[in-house]
């Protein structure tokens, strides 16, 4: 027994070491700094343009001091245990001021305009600004956001911008967004580029989105709506048409109205700018998923709550072909 004990504690030491090595200096404190991220924008189409005149993402630091702060020496990250990703060379905040630094992998920091190694994921992550000795001084998880939705600090909190406020204090509206609990209905496999995959009862390859009702009542799609937009809910309206529980719905995007009523067509397209295909009441979101650039005839599809890739699709069943993480690579997936 004693044997064993001697032999534990070298690899505890061991452990202990890397643990100060690998994990950052976190200042408990930091929500209290003066200095910190105030506001992100990681979908940006139309809201704010860089030096060079592109639409990139962007971070917003505000300092609340009365000093002008050397930001020179300090980090920038999209990575919690990684939190020396960016450092600044030169660069400033002046007093009560705010500074904007795009983070659109571009690296580098000229007469106080900066753009970071890296840029941000629509998806969410956690942001970190360190200070020279490594300490955190602002710590922020933001969630998915949809093109040209900010992510910032408002009365002691982070939320949703409904209109960003890059460079000025956050005094735009919360985005609160309304999700239907009334339907059983979830979006369960899509793909964008069918040249050959599945046809329609009539010979056509259309793109398709693939609904499930995973409740135990059948459901009718009357004022039901599908759209690409989220600030058009109602752009196309559903037909009369049953889904049964336990069940799947496949909905062509024919692009052009169709005569056929045999099954759900979409007068409209899915392209590379849509972000997210929406199912809804018209009013309250059911269910959205983004939209990823898709190769040709491979679909993406949900596997215990998580998408994955398919080079296989299987509109009007369960996805249970080979998946994948991602698309392009030596496994197969390409």
């Amino acid at each position: 027994m004693k044997e064993k004990t001697l032999l534990i504690l070298p690899i505890i030491f061991i452990i202990l070491i890397l643990l100060v090595y690998l994990i950052p200096n976190t200042n408990k404190d930091y929500k209290k700094t003066k200095v910190y991220i105030n506001e992100i924008m990681a979908s940006n189409y139309s809201s704010l343009k860089n030096n060079y005149g592109e639409y990139t993402d962007y971070i917003e630091i505000y300092n609340s001091t009365n000093t002008k702060i050397d930001l020179s020496g300090y980090y920038l990250s999209d990575g919690e245990f990684k939190t020396d990703k960016w450092q600044f060379k030169e660069a400033y905040i002046e007093a009560n001021d705010y500074l904007i630094v795009y983070a659109d992998g571009m690296d580098e920091c000229v007469d106080n305009i900066c753009h970071t190694n890296f840029k941000l994921s629509s998806k969410g992550e956690t942001l970190t600004l360190s200070d020279r000795e490594g300490n955190i001084l602002s710590k922020i998880t933001y969630p998915s956001l949809s093109q040209d939705i900010s992510y910032g600090y408002k009365d002691g909190k982070y939320i949703m911008f409904e209109v960003p406020t890059p460079g000025k204090s956050n005094d735009s509206k919360e985005l609160k967004i309304k999700k239907s609990k009334n339907y059983t209905i979830e979006i369960n496999e899509y793909i964008t580029n069918n040249t050959r995959s599945h046809y329609d009862t009539h010979g056509n390859y259309y793109d398709f989105v693939e609904i499930y009702n995973y409740g135990d009542n059948d459901i009718n799609l009357d004022n039901l709506y599908i759209s690409d937009n989220e600030k058009d809910l109602k752009k196309h309206k559903f037909p009369n048409k049953i889904i049964n529980k336990n069940s799947y719905m496949i909905i062509y995007f024919s692009k052009d109205k169709v005569s056929y009523t045999d099954n759900i067509y979409v007068p409209f397209g899915l392209s590379s700018n849509d972000k997210y295909i929406i199912i809804s009441d018209g009013v309250k979101i059911i269910d959205k998923v983004e939209i990823v650039p898709l190769c040709d005839n491979v679909s993406y599809g949900k596997v215990n709550g998580t998408f994955k890739y398919f080079t296989t699709p299987t509109p009007g069943a369960i996805n249970n072909t080979e998946y994948f993480d991602k698309i392009g690579g030596n496994d197969g997936s390409s």
